[in-house]
């Protein structure tokens, strides 16, 4: 309890509203560099936060040109850095306490674009205390990000009606909350509680009396929906950069589905071709489904 300092949302500090830039509705996330050779030139890329500082809290990179050679990825191009995941990732960020701060100022020197916050873990089968200290951890690590002028998104986790009418309140209080995430690999995905969340997400942003830009990490079919309900939604794709890496073409059949096909290359041959047609390929979906929107 002391290390969150209660379980209100109310006593976060409050901070300078630091939106981020607009940006592609559409974003592959790169795992790293390996079996490439041309640096990807796009306008943005999503890399994992965990890569960016070791076990003890020191940062990994001292320049921009390092995180370029480390991801393969162009200059010119956009860091978002995503800070969601597994939980030893995430839990691992936690420990780091006070070693956070500095970290984060040097991947504000990085020159990142967005970091999205943390997504600590709600459970089904334990005491609500649990959640609430969860979704209390959330608004802390938002929090240190946004106060030292760096875009973060506030990530939405939530259990119950309530918990989403709680975030609705303090969002709508909070004009430096500007850009919102939600991940939907994990329970959100459960077929019984999709539609819920769908709503709730909904019906949230129409609570508040301001643009917010959504990011989503998974959820395509959600597109449509949630892009009527959000000022502007990026969609971070991961799926590009796996397919890639295991040798696989991503394409649509012609029932309108996304399939994928075993690529044969050479021994020691890059994936440079196939993960630019892959993220092109995803890109083209991920637009089809706004344009539906």
């Amino acid at each position: 309890m002391r290390e969150v300092n209660g379980l209100e949302l109310d006593n976060l500090p409050h901070a300078k509203p630091c939106a981020a830039p607009v940006l592609p509705t559409y974003i592959p996330y790169i795992y790293h560099g390996n079996r490439r050779i041309k640096p990807l030139d796009l306008d943005a890329v999503a890399l994992p936060l965990r890569r960016f500082y070791h076990h003890d809290g020191r940062p990994r990179f001292s320049s921009r040109h390092e995180v370029e050679s480390t991801f393969g990825i162009a200059p010119r191009t956009r860091i978002v850095l995503v800070g969601s995941g597994r939980d030893k990732a995430i839990e691992a960020w936690w420990k780091l306490s006070e070693r956070r701060l500095p970290l984060l100022r040097a991947l504000g020197a990085l020159g990142v674009t967005l970091i999205t916050g943390p997504n600590y873990s709600l459970f089904t089968d334990e005491v609500r205390y649990n959640d609430m200290h969860a979704m209390k951890r959330i608004g802390v690590t938002w929090q240190e990000i946004v106060a030292l002028g760096i875009p973060s998104t506030y990530h939405l986790n939530a259990r119950t009606p309530h918990d989403y009418r709680r975030l609705a309140a303090f969002i709508e209080v909070r004009p430096e909350v500007t850009d919102v995430a939600f991940e939907f690999k994990t329970g959100a995905t459960w077929r019984k509680r999709l539609g819920f969340h769908l709503a709730a997400l909904a019906e949230l942003a129409s609570h508040v009396d301001r643009p917010l830009h959504l990011t989503m990490l998974g959820g395509i079919n959600a597109i449509p929906l949630l892009a009527r309900a959000f000022d502007r939604v990026t969609y971070i794709d991961s799926s590009a950069f796996m397919n890639s890496v295991k040798r696989q073409r991503l394409y649509i059949d012609n029932g309108d589905k996304m399939k994928k096909v075993r690529e044969l290359t050479l021994d020691g041959q890059s994936i440079d071709d196939l993960l630019q047609d892959n993220i092109t390929m995803m890109r083209a979906r991920v637009e089809a489904k706004l344009s539906g929107a």
